[in-house]
């Protein structure tokens, strides 16, 4: 089992208001402080030509190759960007709907320049928006022309459990089936599934899509097990469904992240 880091674990450091973490110094922390040598980066921690407008700007001039070098030199490779803030993907008003789509287009010359062989979009609406046919359709536009994009450059472009139209399964596979691109795949994360909703069902019906896991963890008993998943099983249902990609430590606990990011590593260490 290979494991990863997404950069959301880290948050809180990222947007430290006296010292914030660097994403170019995220791979060498990464290496330093949890041995950890296979990252997920986050669009709101990336530096851009027009800050005030992260959208539409392009990113700062430079800045992705230096990106890609530090990883480099720490040993690490960059897997994936999780884009968030970059418009409404299901927007019923074709204008907002086409420029979200054109807000997304950078970041597959984004993962181009830095190696990386997915992002992750929004499926849209914004959260807590009751999602209707439309918002389903036009999410289903939207993802079938960022496909068609990414297949022209081998980069998989990942939906994930995050609210919106991909609130449910149901949801996702619909996208999924109606876009029928090998270039649109699933970001499976164990745990932002509704309450109400069996998060291991959940995992089993969009796992013959993932490309990229999520393992989410937020709290841990004496013996070091989750408190909100099985994890041992939550893998045994990736397994089987031939996932074989890296699994994407996403910690979100209340406690230190550091503790947090070492023990979800513990845990998958001890089902791998």
């Amino acid at each position: 089992m290979e494991i990863s880091l997404a950069g959301w674990s880290l948050h809180r450091r990222f947007r430290d208001s006296e010292n914030p973490l660097r994403l170019l110094d995220f791979p060498a922390l990464a290496v330093e402080e949890f041995d950890i040598r296979l990252l997920e980066l986050n669009s709101p921690f990336f530096v851009y030509a027009d800050s005030d407008n992260p959208a539409r700007s392009r990113l700062a001039a430079g800045y992705l190759v230096e990106l890609r070098q530090r990883a480099r030199d720490s040993g690490v490779r960059l897997l994936n960007v999780a884009v968030d803030g970059h418009g409404d993907l299901a927007s019923p008003n074709e204008r907002d709907r086409k420029q979200a789509v054109d807000n997304h287009k950078k970041w597959i010359d984004a993962c181009l320049a830095l190696g990386c062989n997915a992002f992750r979009a929004n499926s849209g609406p914004a959260w807590g928006e009751p999602v209707t046919e439309t918002h389903i359709g036009q999410c289903i536009e939207s993802f079938g022309e960022l496909a068609d994009l990414c297949a022209g450059a081998d980069i998989r472009l990942m939906m994930e459990n995050h609210g919106g139209v991909s609130v449910s399964a149901d949801n996702i596979l619909r996208v999924m089936e109606a876009v029928g691109s090998d270039y649109c795949r699933v970001l499976a994360d164990f745990l932002n599934w509704p309450p109400e909703d069996d998060k291991l069902d959940n995992l089993q019906r969009v796992a013959p899509y993932a490309w990229a896991t999520h393992a989410k963890f937020l709290s841990f008993a004496d013996d070091g097990e989750s408190r909100e998943i099985d994890c041992a099983a939550a893998i045994g249902i990736l397994r089987e469904a031939g996932y074989d990609n890296p699994y994407g430590i996403e910690y979100e606990g209340k406690t230190d992240d550091r503790e947090g990011v070492l023990k979800s590593k513990a845990l998958l260490e001890r089902h791998a």
